[in-house]
């Protein structure tokens, strides 16, 4: 029995080795959710606007081009679930906030709660953002160890890209996502997009629980006098195309819908606008820096107006 327990122990001790200096990465490097944390905390009594969204917002809005002091707190992936915890959590201390814009997007929607990468993320969001996220329960095992949360394969990964960039933060001091600076290469374009119209198709249209949210936020907002921006973020249009029409055509209806019952709600739809060429996007659904500066500039001069 004891030789047994001896080798149980050498086979285990490796493996405890290895949890623990993920558990050690995943705690001691910065990352979008560390820094901007840490931007959200040093900034929110002297914010004016403040950006939510997921990736189509975090890359597409630059808070260089708004002239009220702007904070972009959009993510990667982040859905309507993290925007209203986010929101939830400081509003009550950001006296300064005048305005906040909110995408509603093909990606997100629809998007079912702990679905897709939010599977993963909360984790995150709970542990290095400070949210009280419902979805976690208290028995499991992730609330307590990130080194659980991911598969070692990514984490490898993350730690190849660490070793090479010596960061994992993805966004400068105002939060944006200033890593998408090329241009789509046009002979590309048709063919990625027809992969990533695909990958977003999540088969229902359902925006039911994603509407009372955007209702809770904006009813919040209308008691503080602070003004909302709903936007439909820019695309390429081949990969437009391919989406299901009817989806797209009920958020842009909810979007007006919304700004037409709510006088502190401003609807933009940029999906169709002109002014964006291939050459202002990054891939086939996300601006790039220069794409992000032209949509930046539009959306600052309705805030402007407004």
């Amino acid at each position: 029995m004891k030789q047994f327990l001896k080798y149980t122990l050498l086979f285990l001790l490796p493996v405890l080795v290895i949890i623990l200096l993920v558990e050690i990465f995943y705690r001691s490097v910065p990352n979008n959710y560390t820094y901007k944390h840490e931007l959200i905390e040093s900034q929110k009594e002297t914010v004016e606007t403040l950006i939510f969204g997921d990736s189509h917002t975090f890359y597409g809005l630059n808070p260089k081009y708004f002239s009220s002091k702007t904070l972009n707190m959009a993510n990667v992936s982040q859905t309507l679930y993290f925007d209203k915890l986010l929101f939830e959590k400081y509003i009550s201390e950001m006296k300064n906030l005048k305005h906040i814009i909110i995408p509603l997007e093909y990606t997100t929607m629809s998007q079912v709660d702990n679905t897709q990468e939010d599977i993963w993320r909360k984790y995150f969001y709970a542990e290095q953002m400070e949210l009280d996220v419902p979805l976690i329960t208290w028995y499991d095992i992730r609330k307590y160890s990130l080194a659980f949360t991911q598969k070692f394969g990514v984490t490898v990964r993350y730690y190849k890209e660490y070793k090479k960039n010596k960061t994992l933060v993805g966004c400068d001091d105002s939060g944006w996502g200033n890593t998408y600076i090329s241009a789509i290469d046009s002979t590309e374009i048709d063919e990625l997009a027809k992969i990533i119209s695909r990958k977003h198709d999540d088969a229902t249209s359902d925006f039911s629980v994603n509407k009372k949210r955007l209702n809770s936020i904006i009813e919040t907002c209308i008691a503080k006098d602070i003004q909302v921006i709903l936007v439909n973020m820019p695309v390429s249009q081949p990969y437009l195309k391919l989406l299901n029409q009817e989806e797209v055509q009920g958020i842009v209806d909810l979007t007006q819908e919304l700004g037409f019952q709510n006088e502190n709600v401003t609807a933009v739809n940029l999906l169709y606008d002109t002014r964006f060429q291939l050459n202002d996007f990054h891939d086939a659904d996300h601006l790039n820096s220069k794409g992000a500066k032209k949509c930046s500039q539009i959306l600052n001069a309705i805030l402007e107006a407004n």
